[in-house]
């Protein structure tokens, strides 16, 4: 496939990821139980928001006009949230608070620690597919510097 024609999908791919964070979101913030809260779950609120926010450079930078400053800003964010995911919900210690903040708070919180697991595996997996149209975005880019290097250099 051609840069061209690899862009397209990886503006697809992003906004499905997007949406995927969107869903983790909704079940951090609006799906907690009511009542007397655990302070992770504010934590995690502010993680889901501020990356959010994170992603709408992305979002909007592919979405116009791709060149390498696209890419960049694309590929940092990635970068970012795949951090971001790492360090606030998948690492061990991470995953040991959540189940520490949740314990003896009943089904609810329970079921709402499972909702996040499962929204976070989500993100993960989209995450993964995103970045894979990132590298083969990056590798036609190259590709065509490649090709355009070596026309010039035939002058």
């Amino acid at each position: 496939m051609t840069l061209h024609g690899e862009l397209p999908v990886l503006a697809r791919e992003l906004r499905q990821f997007a949406a995927s964070w969107r869903a983790l979101e909704i079940s951090v913030i609006e799906d907690r139980p009511t009542g007397e809260s655990p302070a992770m779950s504010d934590r995690l609120a502010e993680v889901v928001t501020d990356g959010t926010a994170e992603l709408q450079p992305a979002l909007r930078a592919i979405s116009g006009r791709p060149d390498g400053d696209a890419l960049h800003t694309t590929a940092l964010a990635l970068l970012r949230m795949q951090r971001r995911i790492e360090d606030e919900f998948r690492c061990h210690h991470a995953a040991a608070e959540l189940t520490r903040a949740v314990h003896g708070r009943g089904p609810q919180w329970l079921g709402w620690a499972r909702s996040i697991r499962s929204g976070v595996d989500g993100c993960v997996d989209s995450l993964r597919s995103t970045e894979n149209s990132m590298l083969r975005c990056w590798r036609e880019a190259a590709e065509l510097a490649v090709r355009v290097g070596n026309c010039e250099g035939r002058r």
